[in-house]
């Protein structure tokens, strides 16, 4: 049954880890150079795509263990984390498969021995994944708080740690123990030991279902790497490392909605199985969407008056990058929060309908980025290419959503209007203090006051802002009823 902790421990331990992997990120690059930073971008994908070994399962389990417990079917429950923990352990036997072709592919020996480190990696990284999910599922968040503090912190100074002695391998070798010690706490502090029982019926309803997600989960990793990969077929490993401050800024903007997803995902399935109903989530899927629109332009913003001076300061070499990063930047405002509709289509069942708008999403984001690398524009141009798509997924899988909710054109307008709103104001904003031409400080200062004079006005047309405007106000009225008490004693 799940303990029901409160997730904020997750969200505070996760912005401290964002802090100690965007220092030590700053350090890794620094060491490595553009160009080795560029090859370990390209290799690093064997991580990305080795996770699909287990071909869904993980996807399969964190769906369907908090539905039955919302169902109160703790017996089956327990049959599904056993089954999948059987696979996770089975599965691993591909990356020997995988290091098996690398040796017969015309690779130079660099390559071969950086594709079977990676490949031998991966069984390490998806059994960590587990049981992050098995914490997940049963909102235990303060045990999923400490795993990814040891793989988003400790893992990354230790990857820069033995950078120093060994270059690239040294990153290879900080994964490895980042994933040990993440292993080694993940088993101390479980209660109960999971049972190694197979259900091969089980199994089958479960690979059915992940066999789907594996190929969403493909094609979202090729929707989000599409740009380094054509940098790299099209330029060179150090246009790879130069675009990759890209995938530094990504990380940094994503850490906190990451963990909200994480935190939503079992919350919705759970609800889902207590209701049954797809009307009912309605609130906890549309609500979300308008305050992470109305929020991120302050996190964005600021990122994009202030990259190019940090790159300028922290990563010199790395500033012939910071155009295309604030480009993907602005596109990042719709990507912030399309997650959560995508948890909606897999939730209900409606995984087909992710695939196909996935497939639309890929396809945008290949011709977009190839007619800008036709056109001379460079890594600029390829940047421009992916936030495009990151612009046009998220609006097309919203509309999908809407339609199976039984949702009219008109409701999808009006909430595409709303959304909407905050990302003109932040353009507009964006694009009138950058023609000043004055010092960043002063930018982000002029910034924030916009954007905040925004949200007052928009507060009073809006349901939801104006609900948690009025909460704010009670709390500082509370507060200053306190004060003067305090001071009249």
């Amino acid at each position: 049954m799940p303990t029901k902790e409160n997730p904020s421990n997750l969200f505070i331990v996760s912005a401290c880890s964002a802090a100690v992997s965007f220092v030590t990120g700053i350090w890794i690059r620094n060491i490595l150079g553009p160009e080795e930073y560029g090859i370990w971008l390209i290799y690093s994908l064997f991580l990305v795509y080795g996770y699909y070994m287990q071909f869904g399962i993980l996807e399969g389990f964190s769906r369907d263990v908090p539905r039955m417990l919302g169902q109160g079917r703790f017996k089956k429950a327990d049959d599904i984390r056993s089954t999948a923990l059987v696979w996770i352990l089975m599965s691993s036997g591909m990356s020997f498969l995988g290091v098996t072709v690398l040796l017969v592919l015309p690779l130079t020996f660099v390559e071969t021995i950086m594709g079977i480190v990676a490949l031998l990696l991966v069984p390490f990284q998806n059994l960590v994944l587990f049981f992050n999910h098995f914490y997940l599922t049963v909102q235990q968040f303060n045990k999923v708080a400490v795993i990814q503090l040891i793989i988003g912190s400790l893992q990354y100074v230790v990857m820069g740690f033995w950078a120093i002695f060994f270059g690239i391998y040294g990153l290879f070798l900080g994964v490895l123990i980042g994933s040990l010690a993440a292993l080694i706490y993940s088993r101390i502090k479980m209660k109960t030991k999971i049972q190694l029982k197979w259900h091969s019926g089980l199994f089958k309803k479960m690979l059915k279902y992940g066999f789907r997600i594996t190929l969403i989960g493909i094609l979202l990793s090729l929707f989000t790497t599409m740009d380094r990969l054509l940098i790299f077929a099209f330029y060179d490993s150090s246009s790879v490392g130069l675009y990759g401050i890209i995938a530094f800024i990504y990380q940094g903007i994503m850490v906190l909605p990451s963990v909200f997803h994480q935190v939503m995902y079992p919350k919705i399935n759970y609800h889902y199985g207590a209701t049954g109903s797809k009307k009912a989530l309605m609130p906890i899927i549309l609500e979300p969407t308008i305050l992470l629109s109305y929020i991120s332009p302050v996190l964005l913003g600021i990122a994009f008056f202030m990259f190019p001076w940090f790159v300028e300061v922290f990563m010199p070499e790395y500033v012939a990058g910071t155009t295309a990063a604030r480009i993907v930047i602005v596109g990042m405002f719709f990507f912030i929060w399309a997650m959560l509709y995508a948890h909606y289509l897999t939730v209900v069942h409606k995984e087909w309908s992710y695939f196909k708008v996935l497939c639309c999403g890929v396809l945008i984001n290949a011709i977009v980025n190839l007619i800008m690398i036709r056109s001379g524009l460079y890594i600029n141009g390829v940047a421009i290419g992916t936030a495009v798509s990151y612009m046009m997924y998220p609006l097309l899988l919203m509309f999908v959503c809407f339609r199976d909710m039984g949702l009219k054109w008109a409701d999808y307008i009006r909430h595409f209007a709303i959304i909407l709103l905050p990302f003109g104001m932040m353009i507009g904003l964006m694009g009138i203090i950058e023609s000043l031409h004055i010092h960043f400080l002063m930018q982000i200062g002029f910034y924030l006051l916009g954007y905040l004079i925004f949200l007052l006005i928009s507060s009073n047309k809006i349901t939801l802002l104006s609900g948690y405007k009025s909460l704010g106000i009670k709390i500082a009225g509370e507060k200053l009823k306190k004060g003067k008490k305090c001071t009249a004693k």
